[in-house]
């Protein structure tokens, strides 16, 4: 049993040590921070705007202050961002008579915010910042399917033969010669959805005379009338005018001929035919005018192996000068553009267009004489001209493994992507079934071109059309994953900014199509704000 001597002073000690505890925490006691709590007891800050965006874009956060569920108008509250390790004050905001109050925030990165005040601090927000676009470093042009016009060019420059172009860039094919019949093909010139409702038809000299679809004559003139095409219910209908006057009158028809002196149709002094809306202007064939659709659709009918060669706009003509060294590749382009028309010619008409071709690059781009009678114009038709064997009645042609007729698509430039150059298998770019004279090649001749401007270029894919593609909410990085042998991209993969990830495979042309690029040689991906 303990004395009690040995009692006494613990317990005084006791009372010395809780003596000396108060003391010290007095201040802390009357100060009411004992307890130190993260909000006065009552004081609230609600906040709210978590929310993804783009660097360039700002957002708006909002913040509620109440004291015990009432609204504390005119109060300072401070916005703060976590940076560096630790909160830092952006700036201020004064609350309105409802407690809130906003502050717009434009983060380059991602950044988390809160709201404080003395007696009380609001949950943290994130503002997550994706790139509002990516950069991606691209080069070649067209579609990669064929002959490359560029590198047509310079293995032209190089001493190559037509002949020796059209074999390499068709492996498997032979350059043969075909029977010229001198039969026409029809080419649309005008009628597609956004052309115009009425046009006018004009010619430079010389006279011309309308005539209905049994080769009746309905009007005639000179340079000095014009004729006015509408189109109804019924068929087209022809207003002739001289000076603003209208001369003659023409009541609805199927279809109008148009026809002029110094073509095949009629002999007599040479002018050329413009057609209000089209981008070319005619010198040889004639204009059929009918109304398949909703407008005046108007054909001009030439020969194929001249005049109409002579109006393709598809390659300088000033490659073929003796200065520039590329006659052979505009050889070269007039037999694979033969190609192209003998077989859309086969196939016959297109009820569409009441027409075997169109004038632009949905065929093959015709202006008829703007391109012939343009720029070094005499040194295309030479190039023409240099493809046919007048005195035997043959034109040069591509024939594919079988013997046919091959198919001859061609674009401007190769380009590359990643390890990868080159042309494109049909297959890869058009998801057609493979042909053996169109499959892919390397191609050093394209970037070897003197002026080629498709050695390099910069396309944007912005995060809207991100989002679209890929059918995501907000995409947080993207890349090519895969690539065909041509370089062209084949797959890319996206993640959100909820992990969710989409990985899309297309064909080269489709990737084209889809992004907007001259082409679909993709190298590297770069995110931007």
């Amino acid at each position: 049993m303990p004395s009690l001597t040995s009692v006494a002073p613990r317990a005084a000690l006791a009372r010395t040590v809780a003596s000396v505890l108060a003391l010290l925490l007095a201040p802390f006691i009357t100060s009411g921070l004992s307890v130190a709590p993260a909000a006065a007891a009552g004081y609230t800050l609600t906040a709210s705007g978590t929310s993804t965006t783009t660097a360039s874009v700002s957002k708006t956060l909002s913040v509620v202050y109440r004291y015990n569920g009432a609204p504390r108008a005119n109060a300072t509250v401070s916005l703060q961002k976590y940076s560096g390790g630790s909160w830092v004050r952006v700036r201020s905001v004064i609350t309105g008579s409802t407690g809130r109050a906003t502050a717009s925030v434009k983060p380059s990165v991602t950044t988390k915010y809160r709201f404080k005040t003395t007696r009380a601090t609001s949950a943290t927000l994130t503002v997550t910042v994706v790139p509002g676009s990516w950069s991606i470093a691209g080069s070649g042009n067209g579609h990669g399917v064929g002959m490359s016009q560029y590198g047509a060019y310079q293995m032209s420059r190089d001493g190559k033969s037509a002949a020796d172009i059209l074999r390499y860039y068709y492996q498997g094919a032979t350059v043969s010669t075909a029977p010229n019949p001198r039969t026409s093909i029809d080419v649309q010139v005008l009628g597609r959805s956004a052309d115009p409702a009425t046009t006018t038809l004009s010619l430079s000299a010389g006279s011309w005379r309308l005539l209905d679809g049994a080769g009746s004559q309905l009007a005639t003139g000179t340079s000095a009338r014009k004729i006015t095409i509408s189109r109804t219910t019924a068929g087209v209908t022809a207003k002739v005018t001289e000076n603003g006057t209208v001369r003659q009158t023409i009541g609805a028809r199927p279809a109008f001929y148009l026809e002029w002196t110094g073509t095949s149709y009629w002999a007599g002094s040479a002018g050329t035919v413009t057609v209000s809306g089209a981008q070319g202007s005619y010198r040889h064939g004639r204009l059929r005018i009918s109304s398949p659709n909703a407008r005046p659709n108007v054909v001009n009918q030439v020969v194929i192996n001249d005049e109409y060669l002579y109006g393709i706009e598809e390659m300088p003509s000033l490659w073929g000068t003796s200065s520039f060294g590329g006659a052979a590749a505009l050889q070269a382009q007039a037999i694979v553009a033969r190609n192209y028309a003998i077989l859309d010619k086969t196939e016959g008409l297109k009820a569409s267009c009441d027409c075997h071709l169109y004038d632009d690059t949905s065929s093959q781009n015709y202006t008829g004489w703007k391109k012939e009678g343009g720029e070094a114009g005499a040194t295309w038709r030479a190039a023409v001209d240099a493809t046919r064997q007048d005195s035997a009645s043959t034109v040069t042609v591509v024939r594919n493994a079988s013997g046919g007729i091959a198919e001859t698509p061609y674009f401007a430039s190769s380009g590359r992507g990643g390890i990868f150059s080159g042309t494109a298998n049909n297959r890869d770019a058009f998801g057609t079934a493979a042909q053996s004279h169109l499959a892919h090649v390397a191609d050093p001749y394209s970037a070897r071109a003197p002026s080629n401007p498709n050695t390099s270029w910069t396309g944007t894919l912005t995060q809207k059309k991100a989002k679209s593609v890929f059918q995501l909410g907000w995409v947080k990085s993207l890349k090519v994953t895969a690539r065909y042998s041509s370089g062209q991209i084949k797959t890319m993969q996206a993640v959100s900014t909820q992990g969710t990830t989409r990985t899309l495979t297309k064909t080269a042309e489709g990737w084209r199509t889809t992004l907007g690029f001259r082409g679909s040689w993709a190298d590297t991906v770069t995110a931007r704000k």
